[in-house]
C-alpha cells in the first residue's frame, strides 16, 4: 500500500513538472514571435494618423503643453506598464514640471516661471514614454523639449506724409520671431527713451521701465495702444525723431526703434 502511495505521488509530481515545463516552453515560443509595443505621440487628442514616434516641443516661460500618446501591443490584454523618463545633459530647472496621466494617456509639461521673468537660459532635454508589455519588451516614443525664453517683437516704422506738417506713423509691418501675435504698440514723438532694451511688463513693480507709459518721457507719448498706425501733426519745422516699440501676446516689449523726419 505504501509503495502504491509513493508511486502515485511521484506520478503527480511528474505531471506538475511536465505541465510547468510545457507552459514555460509555450511562453518562450510566444515571446519569440512577440513584437514590442508601438508607441505614438500627438499634439491632438485621438489623432495618431501620422504614427509619430518622435516630436519636438518648444516650451517657453509660463507655458503648458499637453502631449497625447497611444500604443499598440499584441498582448495588451495581459497587461502593460506605462512610464516616462527624463534625460538631459543639463540640469532641468525646477520650474519645469512634468507629469503623466496614464488613464487619459497624456503627458503634461509646464514651465511655472511667470511670463514677465526675462531669462535667457536655454535648456534642452528629452522625455521618453516607455510601454512595457507582458513579456518585458519595451516600446518607446521620444519628445525633444527646448525650454527657453520668449523673444521680443521686431518693431517697424513706416511714415506717410498727409500734408506739409502731418504724417501717418505706421507700425503694421512689425513682426515676432516666435510667431506670437503683436498686440500693442507705443509711439514716442520728440521724447526721450528710458528703457533701451527689451523686457516684460510687471504687475508687481509699478515703476518698471517696461510697463506701459514708463519707457519714455517728454514729447508726445502714445501708450500701449492696439492701433497699428497713428497720425501726428508737427508744430514746428526742423528734424523730428519718432520712436516705436511693440509688445507680443506674452507681455514682452521690444526695444525702441527710431526714425528721423525733416519737416
Amino acid at each position: 500500500m505504501n509503495v502504491l502511495k509513493v508511486a502515485r505521488r511521484l506520478a503527480s509530481a511528474l505531471l506538475v513538472i511536465m505541465v510547468v515545463s510545457s507552459c514555460e516552453t509555450r511562453n518562450d515560443l510566444f515571446h519569440k514571435f512577440n513584437k514590442a509595443p508601438d508607441v505614438y505621440v500627438s499634439g491632438n487628442r485621438g489623432d495618431f494618423s501620422e504614427k509619430r514616434r518622435e516630436c519636438d516641443m518648444l516650451l517657453r516661460h509660463g507655458e503648458k503643453h499637453i502631449l497625447y500618446f497611444d500604443y499598440d501591443d499584441d498582448y495588451i490584454q495581459n497587461g502593460v506598464t506605462v512610464e516616462y523618463a527624463v534625460f538631459s545633459e543639463q540640469e532641468v530647472p525646477q520650474y519645469v514640471k512634468h507629469a503623466m496621466d496614464t488613464e487619459s494617456r497624456r503627458l503634461i509639461i509646464s514651465d511655472e516661471l511667470p511670463v514677465f521673468t526675462l531669462n535667457e537660459k536655454v535648456v534642452k532635454f528629452n522625455v521618453k514614454i516607455i510601454v512595457t508589455d507582458y513579456y518585458g519588451d519595451k516600446g518607446e516614443a521620444l519628445i525633444r523639449v527646448v525650454n527657453c525664453d520668449n523673444r521680443p517683437p521686431v518693431p517697424s516704422i513706416e511714415l506717410k506724409r498727409i500734408d506739409s506738417m502731418e504724417y501717418s506713423i505706421s507700425a503694421a509691418a512689425s513682426t515676432d520671431p516666435d510667431g506670437d501675435a503683436v498686440t500693442a504698440f507705443e509711439y514716442l514723438i520728440d521724447g526721450e527713451t528710458v528703457a533701451e532694451g527689451a523686457g516684460y511688463e510687471s504687475s508687481d513693480d509699478k515703476g518698471c521701465y517696461f510697463n506701459p507709459g514708463m519707457a519714455g518721457k517728454k514729447g508726445t507719448y502714445i501708450i500701449s495702444t492696439p492701433l497699428t498706425s497713428v497720425k501726428h501733426a508737427f508744430q514746428t519745422t526742423g528734424t523730428h525723431t519718432i520712436h516705436v516699440r511693440a509688445k507680443d501676446s506674452l507681455g514682452l516689449w521690444s526695444q525702441w526703434v527710431s526714425v528721423n523726419v525733416d519737416i
